[in-house]
C-alpha cells in the first residue's frame, strides 16, 4: 500500500524535541526522513541514561521512522555532502537560532536560489526576528512567556508547568501543517518557500478562548486549578478514592447531572437556573457538589454519570492512560523492536487516515547508523565514503 508521503524526502537538521517529533510523524506516513546529526549526536540523546549513556528515553520517543547520518557541517567536505542531499530533497527542517543558521550557510536566503523547489521549515524559540530571536528557546520558557503557565495551577499558588512538553509538541504539529501546506503550494506552483513556526507563538495560540473575553471585559484571567471561570460545573472533583472531572458545558448536561445524583432540588433552585447564575453562585453550589462526589469511588460515579449522558472522566495518571479502554481501542500504544533493548513502548501517531494510514517503522537509530546506506544512494562509492569518514566529515 502506498503512503501519503511516499516519494517525499526530508533532510532533518533539527535537534531536541519539536523538530524531531514532527519529522518522525511525517516519516510514519512514508516520508524518507534523513536525520543529520553532528558527530557527537543530537544533545537530546544525553538527557537521560534510560537505555545507557547517550541513549535517552527522550530521544527514543521522538526519532522513529527515520534514518540517521552523522555529518560535520563545519567541514567543507561535510557541507558538500549536505548540498548533495538537498539536490534530491523536498524538505529541509532546521531548528536553531537565525544567526546560527546563517553562519553555517543553511538559512533560507543562502539556499533558496540553488534549491528553488525546496520547502524550508524553520523552527525557533521566538521567531525569525525581534528582541528575543537570538535567545535560546525551550519548552519551559515558552510555557512561561506564552501565558500557558500563567493560566495553570491552583488559585494563589505557584504557577504550574503543564506536564507533557506542550510547548515543544504543539510546535511539532504546527510544523507538520506548515510543511504540508507548502508542499501543496509547491506541487501547484512549482516553487518552494520558507515556513516558520516557533514555540512562543504556539503557546499564545492556545489562549484563543481566554483572550477574547479579556480584551472585551478587561478582567484578567487567573488560575482556577481544575475549574473553569465561565462554566459551572466544569472542573475536577475529589471522589472517595481519587479524582474525576464533570463538564456541564450546556444546560442539558446540568439537567442530566441533577437527575443522576438525585438532586432535582438543585435544578429547581433559582440560584442555579442558568450557567450565568451558577457561575455567580459557585461558592454555594461547588461545595455541595464536592460533598456529594466524595461519597462514592470514581468508577461508580463515572458509570452512573455516563449512563445519564453527563460528560465526565476519571483523571488518569500516566500508568492508567494506556489501560484506558478508549486509548486501547484507538491503538495509541505503539511497540517498537530494538535490536539491543528489545521492546520500546511509545505513543502511536494520532493522525488517522482510512485509506492510507500511518505505518510507524524502525527503532530510533544511532548516530550515523545509516550513513553508508544514505551516502551510497547519493552517489558516493565505498572509497569516497571511507575518505569522508577518515577526514571526520561524516560518522
Amino acid at each position: 500500500m502506498t503512503r501519503p508521503l511516499d516519494g517525499i524526502r526530508i533532510v532533518d537538521l533539527t535537534q531536541i524535541a519539536s523538530g524531531p517529533y514532527a519529522t518522525s510523524l511525517l516519516g510514519d506516513f512514508g516520508a524518507d526522513v534523513i536525520k543529520v546529526e553532528p558527530p557527537t549526536g543530537d544533545p537530546l540523546r544525553r538527557i537521560d541514561n534510560t537505555f545507557g549513556p547517550g541513549e535517552s528515553a527522550y530521544a527514543y520517543s521522538v526519532n522513529r521512522s527515520k534514518r540517521a547520518v552523522g555529518i560535520d557541517l563545519k567541514t567543507s567536505a561535510g557541507f558538500a555532502v549536505l548540498e548533495r542531499m538537498l539536490q534530491t530533497a523536498d524538505v529541509l527542517t532546521v531548528s536553531m537560532r537565525p544567526s546560527a543558521a546563517a553562519k553555517l550557510g543553511i538559512d533560507y536566503a543562502s539556499l533558496a536560489e540553488r534549491f528553488p523547489r525546496l520547502v524550508y521549515c524553520s523552527i525557533t524559540g521566538y521567531g525569525e526576528d525581534g528582541p528575543l530571536a537570538e535567545r535560546p528557546g525551550m519548552d519551559l520558557i515558552a510555557q512561561a512567556r506564552g501565558g500557558v503557565m500563567g493560566t495553570s495551577g491552583e488559585p494563589g499558588r505557584t504557577p504550574v508547568k503543564v506536564g507533557p512538553a506542550i510547548g515543544d509538541f504543539l510546535c511539532s504539529y504546527l510544523a507538520i501543517n506548515a510543511i504540508l501546506l507548502a508542499l501543496r503550494v509547491r506541487d501547484r506552483d512549482g516553487t518552494g518557500q520558507q515556513v516558520s513556526v516557533n514555540l512562543l507563538d504556539g503557546q499564545v495560540s492556545l489562549l484563543a478562548n481566554l483572550s477574547v473575553a479579556y480584551h472585551r471585559t478587561g478582567v484578567p484571567y487567573r488560575p482556577m486549578g481544575g475549574a473553569q471561570t465561565n462554566i459551572v460545573p466544569y472542573q475536577v472533583f475529589a471522589t472517595a478514592d481519587g479524582w474525576m472531572v464533570v463538564a456541564c458545558l450546556i444546560e442539558k448536561f446540568w439537567v442530566n447531572l441533577c437527575g443522576a445524583i438525585e438532586r432535582e432540588d438543585l435544578l429547581a433552585d433559582s440560584r442555579y437556573a442558568t450557567n450565568a447564575d451558577r457561575v455567580r453562585n459557585r461558592q454555594d453550589l461547588v461545595p455541595e457538589l464536592e460533598r456529594i462526589f466524595a461519597e462514592r469511588p470514581t468508577s461508580r460515579w463515572v458509570e452512573l454519570l455516563e449512563t445519564n449522558d453527563v460528560p465526565c472522566s476519571p483523571v488518569n495518571r500516566l500508568e492508567e492512560v494506556f489501560e484506558d479502554p478508549q486509548v486501547r481501542n484507538n491503538g495509541m500504544r505503539l511497540v517498537l523492536d530494538h535490536p539491543v533493548h528489545g521492546e520500546i513502548v511509545t505513543v502511536n501517531n494520532p493522525i488517522h487516515l482510512s485509506r492510507t494510514p500511518a505505518r510507524p517503522w524502525g527503532y530510533p537509530p544511532a548516530v550515523g547508523e545509516h550513513s553508508d546506506e544514505v551516502l551510497t544512494e547519493m552517489g558516493y562509492d565505498a572509497v569516497a565514503i571511507r575518505t569522508l569518514r577518515e577526514a571526520g566529515a561524516v560518522t
